[in-house]
């Protein structure tokens, strides 16, 4: 844990607090949003066929949470909002051996930002096990994709990513934490590929519910 991820921790105790999900007085997570942040698993398949499982929909009290916790520090809703990605990974992983798990990794300047990494802070809470630094990002390429469509997303994240070993006969499951338009999950199936791995799906915490199914 860095010295700011403590820092804000420590903060988050003795500050006022307000209902992460609608903002009721006095209590971190009201039971109600408790209850909206209960796994609703959906599936959905990008263009290239990859399947990807998320644990809830990312809209109203659900978006505001998963906001305070990445970008409001607000790091103890990280226990709320685990089940829901241990959900989506139950129902992504396919038959046969455990695969690798391998996170979407956090940009340098999102690092920064925020003093931690949220895919890597929900999967400890959830449990998982993840496959440490086997994807990268380059440094300078990809940029911020807020207020961009999906062909520019995609466009923009081609060659924004890295594996940084071979993986040649190895079988991966990639994890994040919110997928929107899903073109940095190709663009993170497309690096690993190259290096050998067959990418088997993906487990999101939330995705925006514009397209896929329920299960």
């Amino acid at each position: 844990m860095t010295t700011r991820t403590a820092l804000r921790e420590a903060l988050s105790v003795v500050s006022p607090v307000a209902c992460a999900g609608c903002a009721a007085p006095d209590v971190e997570l009201c039971t109600d949003c408790r209850v909206r942040l209960e796994p609703a698993v959906r599936s959905r398949t990008l263009v290239t066929g990859l399947r990807v499982v998320s644990g809830l929909d990312y809209e109203f009290e659900v978006r505001r949470a998963v906001i305070a916790f990445k970008q409001q520090g607000r790091l103890r809703l990280a226990r709320w909002l685990a089940p829901a990605l241990r959900a989506a990974l139950a129902e992504a992983c396919p038959p046969g051996a455990p695969p690798l798990l391998i996170a979407v990794p956090a940009s340098r300047a999102g690092l920064r930002r925020r003093g931690f990494d949220p895919v890597g802070l929900l999967a400890r809470e959830a449990g998982l096990v993840l496959a440490p630094r086997l994807l990268k990002s380059v440094v300078g390429a990809g940029g911020s994709q807020k207020h961009r469509d999906r062909v520019q997303r995609h466009r923009d994240r081609l060659g924004s990513l890295r594996a940084a070993a071979d993986l040649t006969g190895r079988r991966v499951l990639l994890v994040d934490d919110v997928v929107t338009t899903g073109s940095t999950l190709l663009e993170a199936e497309r690096a690993l590929v190259t290096n050998g791995a067959t990418v088997v799906g993906a487990a999101c915490l939330a995705s925006t519910p514009l397209t896929g199914r329920r299960l």
